[in-house]
């Protein structure tokens, strides 16, 4: 098996944390249909730990994950 681009150390880590009975999934998507993508992870719940993408796109993900309507990032809070 070769390095695909997920740190490791970083992998052990979130396995040392763990909770008995749940899981962590690490995905690393190189090329992607965003709406796809996003249809597709919607059917699991879950927390967005570390990304590379944008705070929009993050919300998005986030959003998908919870079931929840993106949060609107763009703006400053309060405005």
């Amino acid at each position: 098996m070769t390095d695909v681009g997920i740190d490791d150390e970083f992998v052990r880590e979130i396995g040392n944390t763990l909770e008995p009975g749940t899981s962590a999934i690490f995905i690393l998507v190189r090329k992607s249909t965003p709406d796809k993508v996003l249809e597709e992870i919607s059917k699991f719940e879950g927390k967005v730990l570390r990304t590379s993408l944008s705070r929009e796109d993050e919300a998005k993900l986030q959003a998908a994950l919870t079931k929840a309507e993106p949060v609107d990032t763009s703006s400053p809070v309060g405005a």
